[in-house]
């Protein structure tokens, strides 16, 4: 079932939702949703940078709104979020830029909040050229911002070194879509940043079951290109991606790869992922890492799925820890 909440996420103005997911109120309106609990049990050790003893609660309700006649549409999602409680040592962002340090502190993050996550207004000029408008999520990373588009619950970074996928942001994006590619551009801005940020983005989907993107993001203080690719054969789905982080005026430029193979059959399914991420700078205690992921699954009917999720990571300088989890969603 996640694989199909996966695939339907990159065509779905909403969210990924499955197929009898959506409750259509009028012609022109409808609404779908999803709510995500999850326990995880990290790191025992206060020097470990990941959540420890964590639960999880996500309540997300969306709106569409899509008059048959008209060439406009609008999306709104409000999300209750509980979710990714830290309780974590040893990370230190020391400047605007994100990067970071491991030292003896402690930091605790909740991040408990109603918000509206994507309201955005798309006016479809044709069958392949559109504008959009809003707060909406930006083109980078395979792995998904919502829950119900990941192959499994966690993501590919490590506590400090970051989460790569696509973020929610304020901006305007202009999208040309044809069956065997796509072109997009997209201007925003991140909260306490100045200056804009900009995203250039090209997809080939000329093979079938073959999906190839590769994504440059010129933001404040940073640059970053991410590339990956996707292909369905049979039972499994393999993915591949690579993302370069360029810091301007430091030393501390970050790469990573990840590698995926998800395995369906049935209702059930498997995930293996494996992640390493490398800084340049030497002299950042705590920087490389690798992450292995082993995360089998089972939809349970067609609006639940669960999963259990064990994870290795082997951090430089801070040893190798594990981590488990167990994540429920019910999606409508």
């Amino acid at each position: 079932m996640k694989k199909e909440l996966l695939t339907m996420l990159a065509s779905s103005a909403l969210f990924a939702y499955s197929a009898n997911a959506e409750i259509v109120l009028t012609d022109d309106l409808s609404v779908s949703g999803y709510i995500d609990v999850a326990v995880v049990d990290g790191a025992d050790d206060e020097n470990k940078a990941t959540n420890t003893n964590s639960s999880v609660a996500e309540f997300e309700l969306g709106f569409a709104f899509t008059p048959a006649e008209s060439k406009w549409s609008a999306v709104a999602e409000l999300s209750f979020d509980n979710n990714r409680t830290v309780d974590s040592g040893n990370i230190e962002f020391d400047d605007d830029n994100g990067n970071g340090s491991f030292d003896d502190g402690e930091l605790s993050v909740e991040d408990n909040n109603v918000k509206f996550e994507k309201v955005m207004v798309t006016y479809a000029y044709s069958d392949a050229l559109s504008f959009t408008a809003g707060n909406m999520l930006t083109y980078q990373g395979f792995e998904a911002a919502d829950a119900t588009g990941l192959y499994q619950y966690s993501y590919q970074g490590i506590g400090g070194n970051g989460v790569y996928s696509a973020g929610y942001a304020p901006g305007a994006s202009v999208d040309y879509v044809t069956d065997s590619y796509e072109l997009g551009w997209w201007i925003g801005g991140y909260e306490g940043e100045a200056d804009a940020s900009y995203e250039y983005y090209a997809a080939y989907t000329g093979v079938e079951n073959l999906t190839v993107k590769f994504i440059y993001a010129d933001d404040p203080g940073y640059e970053t290109y991410n590339t990956w690719a996707s292909y369905d054969y049979g039972h499994f789905t393999f993915a591949a991606e690579y993302t370069s982080t360029d810091n301007e005026g430091s030393e501390n430029d970050l790469e990573v790869f990840m590698a995926l193979v998800y395995y369906a059959y049935g209702d059930a399914g498997l995930t293996l992922r494996y992640s390493s991420g490398e800084y340049s700078d030497d002299d950042f205690e705590g920087d490389d890492f690798d992450r292995f992921t082993i995360s089998p699954s089972y939809a349970f009917s067609d609006n639940v799925f669960g999963l259990v999720e064990y994870s290795v990571d082997d951090v430089k300088g801070d040893g190798t820890d594990t981590s488990l989890a167990a994540e429920l969603i019910f999606s409508f």
